[in-house]
C-alpha cells in the first residue's frame, strides 16, 4: 500500500524480533509538530513545549486522508492496527506512511490499551 512505510529487513525467533527500516531525513509527524530533527535525542526533541507548532489546514486534510485510507485498507484485510500516534506516522515528501504494523503480529498491546481497559463493557 502506498501509505505503509517499507521494511528493509525483518526477522524473529521465539524470544525477540528485529525490524529495520530506511532512515528518513524528514522524520515522523511528531518531529514535524515539534520542529525536531530525527537524529536529536528524545528529551531535546520532545520536552520543550515552546517549540510545538500546529499544522496548516491543508496538511491536516492531506495527512488525515492518507491515514484514514491506509486504516480502511488494513481494516478491510482484517489486520488490526492499534498503534496509531504521531510518532508512528513517517513523512515521505507530502505523504504519510504508517510504521509498526508488525506490533499486533508480535502480540504487543495496543498503544491505547490502558484507555480501553478503563471501561468494563469493552472486551
Amino acid at each position: 500500500h502506498p501509505y505503509i512505510y517499507k521494511i528493509t529487513f525483518a526477522t524473529a525467533n521465539e524470544s525477540s524480533a528485529l525490524v529495520i527500516r530506511p532512515f528518513s531525513e524528514k522524520g515522523t509527524l511528531k518531529d514535524l509538530i515539534y520542529k525536531a530533527r530525527p537524529k536529536d535525542p528524545f528529551l531535546k526533541k520532545y520536552c520543550n513545549p515552546k517549540k510545538i507548532q500546529g499544522l496548516e489546514l491543508q496538511q491536516i486534510k492531506t495527512y488525515g486522508r492518507q491515514i484514514l485510507e491506509v486504516l480502511k485498507f488494513l481494516h478491510e484485510k482484517g489486520f488490526p492496527y492499534g498503534h496509531l500516534h504521531s510518532a508512528n506516522v513517517m513523512l515521505d515528501g507530502d505523504t504519510c506512511k504508517l510504521l509498526d504494523l508488525e506490533n499486533s503480529l508480535l502480540g504487543l498491546p495496543s498503544f491505547y490499551r490502558s484507555y480501553f481497559s478503563q471501561f468494563r463493557k469493552i472486551n
